[in-house]
């Protein structure tokens, strides 16, 4: 066998491993994404105890077989919460027909100070299909943990605190999939065109 021969099967032989190596690459990329992506929400939400601002449990059946828009925070943020849900509100009435298509669902990380009572006022100032979550901060906890949202409490004195939390908005399907995310700060174009995308997802489903 030539030397050119020998040159040939060796550079055929790192070309074939170098794409064998990419390929159990990805496959192994696939397996973490799917490994680590958050439940279903059907099968969260009917294992943790929470009720939403009227004090009904907060269920499957809650949802109505519509895609949510999920974001965790508090009352008392005083910028990041209010700016989120007024934004998903004023984008769910621009890209469908009616505001109540689509749920946008408020999970309280401050159960302590977010009862029901308090936040069945605080969702009034927003229009839109909010829901307001609260409950057990030990249930609280067990949700946001599927969702790999983190949060603790900060204190400013002796008699208040606030807290740090993640502010990405989950987005999912009415079969209860997770379809994505809108970060804090996404620009309103992008948020337009992915609630636009969930929304011809479910046209596409239907």
């Amino acid at each position: 066998m030539n030397f050119a021969k020998k040159k040939l099967i060796l550079l055929s032989s790192i070309i074939i491993s170098f794409i064998i190596i990419l390929i159990l690459t990805f496959l192994f990329a696939e397996y973490l994404s799917r490994k680590n992506a958050p439940q279903k929400i059907f099968d969260i939400i009917d294992k943790v105890h929470l009720i939403d601002h009227n004090g009904q449990s907060f269920k499957s059946a809650t949802l109505k077989n519509k895609p949510s828009l999920l974001f965790f925070g508090f009352t008392n943020c005083p910028e990041i919460c209010p700016t989120t849900l007024a934004d998903l509100s004023e984008i769910t009435k621009k890209v469908t027909s009616s505001v109540e298509a689509i749920n946008i669902i408020f999970v309280t990380l401050d159960p302590r100070r977010d009862t029901k009572e308090h936040l069945k006022d605080y969702i009034q100032y927003f229009d839109g299909n909010i829901i307001g979550v609260t409950g057990d901060k030990v249930e609280i906890k067990k949700f946001a943990e599927n969702w790999g949202v983190f949060y603790e409490t900060v204190k400013i004195s002796n008699n208040n605190y606030t807290l740090n939390h993640t502010a990405t908005v989950f987005m999912i399907d009415e079969l209860g999939n997770f379809r994505g995310t809108i970060s804090w700060g996404e620009n309103e174009t992008s948020k337009i065109k992915k609630i636009k995308n969930l929304k011809k997802l479910i046209n596409n489903i239907s």
